[in-house]
């Protein structure tokens, strides 16, 4: 396996070099989008194919028995086929979201129960769950961080470097569960199927960070699926909490920036530059600094995560959350006022 992950940004790099000659290009709209000139996209291509470039060769494809398990690698794809249809031929934001809201649900039906919720400061048994609420629940979650990744993906390197990040922390800790409850192979194969898209995306963003490849809606839903399938997996073995943490700098600027919209009479899915992200991209930040931000705080989540361990780590959420609503607010007030005088 590490033979094979430390080959797979190689591959990636590659393979991004063939999606290039492709064709497929992103345009600039004088709005949201920052390039002044059309941009090859579809980079998700790229790192999906090395992911299962690499699944092939340790084996896991052909060791994936559990329906659960299966579900979710189909809900992925899925995902990755919608961004792919959205990348070429586009597609309307409704037709996009309905779409990925019944795959979601999908997912939620056929793969891992979620049985029980559990209270940071609760007992250690946690709630249990109706079969429905589960469903419904479940669905919510990856909805959510589908959306979310797509979102943030507005910067070079900013989506695809943090997640990269999340999935090594959430390989981490997939591994951990599987060495202690080793009854089925689902927790190893998804570990290994984390570790080896945080590779490819490596060699991604040889080709993203200087500004010569996008991710694309196939990047950003295909991962965002990927994020959501694996703190799935997670929630189940241990509590809602941890995943929430490994991806909190997705959801409290996608949230956040919602709510304010909202609260402004904007519309909540048109292309818009109001993240906080984007705020620092208008006031003249380069890419790669605000990109290193972002991961800088991921990686500040994920190492707290697994440093402290599950049990003690779900319990800062509250302090991680008042951390990042503190600075989205704070941002706002200040560089978002500005800008928005300045006509930026």
């Amino acid at each position: 396996m590490t033979l094979v992950l430390l080959g797979m940004p190689i591959v990636s790099a590659l393979f991004c070099w063939l999606v290039i000659r492709l064709g497929v290009e992103d345009a600039p709209d004088g709005g949201r989008k920052t390039q002044v000139a059309p941009v090859p996209t579809s980079g998700g291509i790229a790192i999906f194919a090395t992911v299962a470039f690499g699944l092939g060769l340790t084996g896991d494809l052909i060791a994936i028995y559990s329906t659960e398990l299966a579900a979710l690698l189909i809900f992925i794809l899925l995902a990755v086929i919608i961004g792919i249809y959205d990348d070429i031929k586009g597609m309307e934001s409704k037709r996009k979201l309905l779409l990925l809201g019944a795959i979601s649900l999908f997912a939620a039906a056929f793969g891992p129960r979620l049985g029980y919720f559990h209270l940071p400061f609760g007992p250690g048994a946690g709630y249990p769950l109706p079969v429905w609420f589960s469903v419904l629940g479940v669905g919510l979650w990856l909805f959510v961080v589908v959306n979310a990744t797509n979102f943030m993906d507005g910067a070079n390197g900013l989506a695809m470097g943090s997640a990269a990040i999340m999935l090594v922390s959430f390989a981490i800790l997939l591994k951990l569960l599987d060495i202690t409850d080793p009854d089925t192979d689902d927790e190893a194969i998804m570990s290994h199927l984390a570790a080896l898209a945080a590779a490819a995306i490596l060699g991604f963003l040889v080709w993203n960070m200087a500004g010569k490849l996008f991710a694309g809606d196939t990047g950003a839903l295909g991962m965002g699926a990927l994020l959501g399938a694996a703190g799935l997996m997670v929630a189940c073995r241990l509590t809602v909490w941890e995943p929430v943490i490994l991806i909190l700098p997705f959801l409290v600027d996608v949230f956040l920036t919602l709510i304010w919209r909202a609260r402004a009479g904007k519309h909540l899915f048109e292309a818009h530059r109001d993240h906080a992200y984007q705020l620092f991209l208008r006031a003249g930040w380069p890419h790669w600094k605000v990109s290193a931000l972002w991961a800088g705080m991921t990686f500040a989540c994920g190492a707290g995560l697994l440093v402290l361990g599950p049990v003690t780590g779900a319990r800062i959420i509250f302090i991680l959350l008042a951390l990042g609503i503190g600075l989205w607010v704070w941002q706002r007030r200040t560089l978002g006022r500005q800008l928005d005088a300045e006509g930026r």
